[in-house]
């Protein structure tokens, strides 16, 4: 019998354990999935609860509920991988495999800018921007500043939602007119891979709001006692709330393995997900990915997702279960810009021309399909 093994259970992690649970009912393989959190969120639950949408623990789903049934879960720590035995050690178990599939995410390390963890509400961690929204609920004047620390990051547009749900959430408290909102970026442009025409649009949209945006900084220390970011280029920024985009990079475990690159990521290839290392493949967030044109491929859960689905038809395939997929690079995703409005992106990133996105106007029924978005997926993923 096969054994497979995925590490990580986000969007691809999950798609592979729904997708090769028929391979293990059949008996053909054992799927293992191992998760260290004992349940799963998406990360725009922490966009909703700055925005007073929803409290902390909705949408949050047990890996106990998995419907997957004849996958087994292990709640465990990944803490080494030795590829040359196929051998994957967490802190309770050994783990050996024929098919080893990386979904870990990317590991936040605001600690490689100095005073950034101290000085900034974490973007990415939902105790942190909840101390956050406290924070705005305080805030009477001067200046709030969202800074992306560095590329590339997970999901491209969610610098730029958090601005426009900050600028509401000083709207609704009147307060707006005396707050400076900015957003500072080492990006040329708003969601570069997107291209010009959506980069502007994103602009477009901020200056309505009265939203400054900060291109080509590239912050190299924050100074927590005089409240200032200070940048590559010489210029300081002065805050009086901070909150951050810490930089990411693969997590310890893949770095000790020799998986990662310069990149700080694993890189595989585009299509297949293969890894260099002989039946290890990437997906998702931990995954260095480079489209036709040279350019990085965006870290977001809807590709995530989609790579998964082509990892684990490759691997199915190869156990004599099925067809191999084709990986298109196509997905919807949907950019809050606040208004309890969001705007649709429709994204083709493998068009000979480079990739296309396509924005429509701001609206409520996009917002709606957010929402829809996450539903469809935890009910699918999830029982109960």
């Amino acid at each position: 019998m096969e054994r497979v093994v995925i590490l990580g259970g986000g969007f691809a992690g999950l798609t592979l354990a729904i997708e090769l649970d028929s391979l293990a009912e059949s008996g053909r393989a054992e799927v293992t999935l191992v998760e260290r959190m004992p349940t799963f969120q998406m990360g725009l639950a922490m966009e909703w609860v700055l925005a007073g949408r929803r409290i902390r623990n909705e949408g949050e789903r047990p890996y106990s509920a998995l419907r997957a049934r004849h996958v087994r879960f292990v709640q465990d720590e990944v803490m080494a991988i030795d590829t040359s035995a196929q051998v994957v050690h967490t802190k309770a178990a050994r783990l050996p495999y024929d098919h080893l599939v990386v979904a870990l995410g990317a590991e936040l390390a605001p600690e490689l800018v100095p005073g950034l963890a101290e000085a900034s509400y974490n973007l990415c961690d939902m105790t942190s921007v909840e101390k956050l929204k406290a924070s705005l609920g305080r805030v009477e004047r001067g200046t709030v500043a969202i800074l992306v620390a560095a590329v590339p990051f997970k999901c491209p547009p969610a610098p730029y939602e958090y601005a426009f749900l900050i600028d509401d959430a000083l709207r609704r408290r009147g307060v707006r007119d005396h707050v400076r909102v900015v957003v500072a970026t080492p990006e040329p442009q708003p969601m570069p891979v997107a291209g010009k025409v959506v980069g502007d649009a994103i602009k477009a949209m901020l200056a309505d709001r009265g939203i400054e945006f900060l291109p080509g900084h590239k912050v190299k220390a924050v100074d927590v006692d005089r409240h200032a970011a200070a940048f590559e280029d010489g210029s300081l920024l002065a805050y009086d709330v901070l909150a951050a985009m810490p930089p990411h990079r693969a997590p310890k475990v893949l770095r000790d393995a020799g998986l990662t690159d310069a990149s700080g990521f694993v890189p595989a290839k585009l299509g297949t997900f293969e890894t260099a290392v002989r039946n290890v493949y990437a997906v998702g967030d931990v995954a260095a990915l480079k489209l036709p044109n040279g350019n990085p491929h965006p870290k977001a859960g809807v590709f995530a997702e989609a790579q998964a689905l082509i990892v684990a038809r490759a691997i199915a395939a190869q156990i004599g279960q099925g067809d191999r997929a084709e990986y298109t690079g196509r997905g919807v995703c949907y950019v809050d810009v606040g208004q309890e409005k969001a705007v649709t992106a429709e994204a083709s990133l493998l068009d000979p021309a480079g990739p296309r996105i396509v924005l429509s106007p701001p609206s409520k029924a996009g917002l709606d399909d957010k929402a829809r978005f996450e539903r469809d997926r935890l009910r699918r993923w999830f029982a109960g």
